[in-house]
């Protein structure tokens, strides 16, 4: 069976072994026989006579020139013979070219005819698994500076708008702002944006009334605190995402991502600076990374690395302008997408699985540029070359069978 999906859904085949389905060279070779209207035949322009059609097409009932042989309904066969649902080729009545030609719960067999398949076969669904990325963004008075006219604070914000909406479907975002401008100062921050799944909307509505300019105590819509308190709680506030539930999530990645336009108060780092918050937070059964972001020219690159290196994201981004502060969360947010799918059933051999992208016969292989699978969470992890496949939004299907080799056509 074929499933398309938007990088979110696909298709598990459970059934028995290769040799009991025909899955041998045989049947791989004749899965690779196969062709396809759309996948490598002619190309299909409209007609209305065959004399409008190249050398070697035909105009079809459908009034589109293909290949002598091929179909797009059973009109385009001639006499008795019918089109193949999978391969869409001219087959007898009962034959078949793939599996795909086949009423269902039938095979093609190395005959080319279709019987009935002994492999038993279900479905399960696969979930695309989007990481968690929680926002900690500095709310400290010096974010009213000014960049080009406009506050760090307003610019930030834009930024986040940009890459939250950009990556709402590959990324579950939330937001955190520090400190929580609480009297005496150093106060860590608070998750203002719970994480969830498409969140783009709630964390700039969130963002959107609060203006670049601080009060006595941060109150909305004032939002900087400029309370004159130090204020720069990084480490204290990364400190407090330990032990986050929603970051505690084994099936996804998570990770931190910190905005500030400033250096860590140093009266706020006597218990936990941000080294020690970062190395906390990584430190847990389910590890958080800590992205590190510093935006203006007042940043501590030192403090920043640090962070980084602790954080296990290895360096820091400097931003000094709205450009480079676009383009450093937009590389971090392109870094931290995943190509990670769990499955609801695991497989009872793991090596009897063969995944396919858009019905390519070729298959996707294991290893670096292909696929991984975690028996303990029961997630497939794409990497190198077929993620970026995934990423760049040509996969619009995927198969990924159980003991018998090749694509699920139809």
């Amino acid at each position: 069976m074929r499933t398309a999906i938007s990088l979110s859904v696909g298709m598990v085949v459970m059934g028995c072994v290769a040799a009991a389905c025909g899955g041998g060279d045989d049947g791989a070779v004749r899965r690779r026989d196969a062709g396809s209207v759309d996948g490598g035949g002619a190309p299909v322009s409209s007609c209305t006579t065959t004399a409008a059609c190249a050398s070697g097409t035909f105009c079809s009932v459908a009034g589109v020139c293909i290949g002598t042989g091929t179909c797009r309904m059973d009109g385009d066969c001639a006499g008795a013979l019918r089109c193949g649902l999978g391969s869409r080729l001219c087959v007898l009545a009962g034959g078949c070219s793939v599996d795909g030609d086949c009423a269902t719960g039938m095979r093609c067999n190395a005959s080319s005819t279709c019987e009935l398949d002994e492999c038993g076969r279900s479905e399960f669904e696969i979930t695309r698994l989007a990481p968690n990325v929680m926002i900690l963004l500095d709310r400290s008075g010096s974010m009213d500076g000014t960049i080009g006219g406009r506050t760090r604070w307003d610019i930030a914000k834009d930024a986040i708008e940009t890459v939250t909406t950009r990556f709402d479907a590959e990324i579950r975002f939330g937001l955190a702002t520090y400190s929580s401008c609480l009297s005496g100062g150093c106060s860590a921050g608070r998750v203002v944006v719970p994480l969830a799944d498409r969140n783009a909307t709630a964390i700039n509505g969130f963002l959107m009334p609060l203006r670049g300019r601080g009060s006595s105590r941060g109150t909305p819509p004032d939002y900087l605190c400029d309370s004159g308190d130090p204020e720069t709680s990084t480490g204290v506030s990364l400190d407090a995402l330990v032990g986050e539930p929603s970051l505690a999530d084994a099936m996804r990645g998570n990770a931190v991502l910190l905005i500030t336009d400033g250096g860590e108060s140093s009266e706020c780092a006597g218990d936990v600076d941000g080294t020690e918050g970062a190395t906390n937070l990584y430190a847990q059964t389910v590890p958080v990374r800590t992205y590190a972001v510093g935006f203006s020219a007042d940043t501590r690159a030192d403090q920043l690395m640090s962070i980084a290196v602790a954080g296990h994201t290895d360096t820091f981004y400097q931003a000094d302008d709205a450009a480079a502060l676009n383009a450093a969360l937009e590389a971090i947010a392109s870094s931290v997408a995943s190509c990670d799918y769990a499955l609801s059933t695991p497989p009872p051999d793991p090596s009897m699985m063969f995944i396919y992208f858009n019905d390519d016969p070729a298959g996707i292989s294991t290893g670096a540029d292909g696929w991984t699978y975690d028996t303990a969470t029961m997630t497939l992890r794409f990497t190198g070359a077929a993620c970026a496949q995934i990423m760049a939004g040509t996969v619009t299907d995927i198969d990924v069978i159980y003991g018998c080799p090749g694509p699920i056509f139809g």
